[in-house]
């Protein structure tokens, strides 16, 4: 993949809209305590125009679903229960598995991305595996229901037994009655990427839309593309998505739970993830937001970041009349050679203080 450009745009109190940016969500206008469906629909906005609207946040008495207190980097954070012998979404039931949140967009797109940070608190446990949030479109399949006239489909992610994580894919043609598995190995060039607890990780997709031969005939040329933690760890561009042109990315789809559908995939005991900065955007999102250096001398090579090869981002120190210089990264890790000596506006402001600068 070519040197790409990745912007984030966020605040210390709130996300710097811009018109690219469909949707933002980082609970730091919530108070820490239960985060019902009311809340949901305040955050998680959606057209005026598609009903649907599945939520479950209210379930097993507020015990689900609660906005904490994660620290200093994260600030307020939502924190999902994933009950013990809980399996498949059960929105329908006691006990609801987690969380399901079906968000119309309010701008649709051939081509969008979407992110968010994710942390598997200490003594989860994977099992078989767990459906996690990602984008879908017009029917937005998933369970087993396959897809038959290019009509919809969906790419949302999994964690495997192990926290090994994949991307599980409806599209025309798939192999599997529920969804194919296309592992974050980078098609077996780099290390099967794993969920890890007890650390935050980050996750970045775009998905673009396949070309349309005919009404009814779409190319193989979808494609799916994730970072994880700041590098590059799928990219398949052979996907059918759809068969018409007005089939579009339309929807984030917060659905997640143990599942599976029979007891194996159950947890022994209740099990909780944290989540944070659910972005969606019609252009590119920072794939990496490395912890920020505190000695306000930030130099080198490595500066902000423990992982070579992922955008850097500088800090800002706080409540200095000069602007902080942002050294530039290109996305395969190569520096760009110039320092920023542009005014704050020209930068984008991360509400734990740190700064992106764009590079094209």
């Amino acid at each position: 993949m070519a040197a790409a450009t990745f912007v984030a745009a966020l605040s210390n109190s709130a996300f710097a809209q811009t018109a690219d940016t469909v949707s933002f969500v980082n609970f730091e206008n919530r108070s820490v305590g239960v985060y019902g469906n009311a809340e949901a629909k305040e955050d998680f906005k959606r057209n005026d125009y598609d009903k649907s609207w599945w939520y479950a946040m209210d379930k097993n008495n507020g015990e689900n679903s609660k906005v904490v207190y994660d620290g200093e980097e994260h600030g307020n954070v939502l924190q999902l229960k994933y009950p013990k012998g809980c399996v498949g979404p059960n929105d329908n039931d006691t006990p609801a598995c987690a969380a399901q949140i079906i968000q119309p967009l309010v701008k649709t797109a051939d081509t969008m991305w979407s992110a968010y940070d994710i942390f598997f608190e200490d003594g989860f446990e994977f099992q078989l595996g767990g459906k996690l949030p990602g984008l879908c479109g017009g029917k937005c399949y998933t369970g087993n229901a396959m897809p038959e006239t290019g009509d919809g489909w969906s790419a949302r992610i999994m964690w495997r037994n192990d926290g090994n994580a994949v991307q599980l894919i409806y599209f025309m043609g798939q192999e599997s009655v529920y969804g194919d598995d296309f592992k974050w190995n980078l098609n077996g060039t780099i290390p099967q990427k794993q969920f890890t607890t007890g650390t935050w990780h980050r996750i970045v997709n775009k998905v673009s839309m396949n070309t349309i031969a005919s009404p009814g005939n779409g190319d193989k040329n979808g494609r799916v593309q994730t970072w994880f933690d700041g590098e590059l760890a799928l990219d398949v561009d052979t996907l059918r998505l759809r068969d018409y042109d007005t089939v579009k990315v339309d929807k984030f789809y917060l659905s997640t739970f143990h599942g599976g559908s029979s007891a194996e995939w159950a947890p022994t005991h209740d099990c909780f993830i944290r989540y944070d900065n659910f972005t969606i955007s019609t252009d590119s999102i920072a794939v990496s937001a490395s912890a920020p250096d505190t000695s306000g001398t930030c130099e080198g090579a490595n500066c902000g970041s423990n992982t070579p090869g992922t955008d850097r981002i500088t800090p800002r120190v706080q409540n200095r009349a000069t602007v902080a210089p942002v050294e530039t990264y290109r996305i395969d890790g190569t520096f760009v050679g110039r320092k920023n000596t542009l005014p704050d506006a020209a930068t984008h402001q991360l509400k734990n203080g740190k700064r992106v600068k764009v590079v094209r």
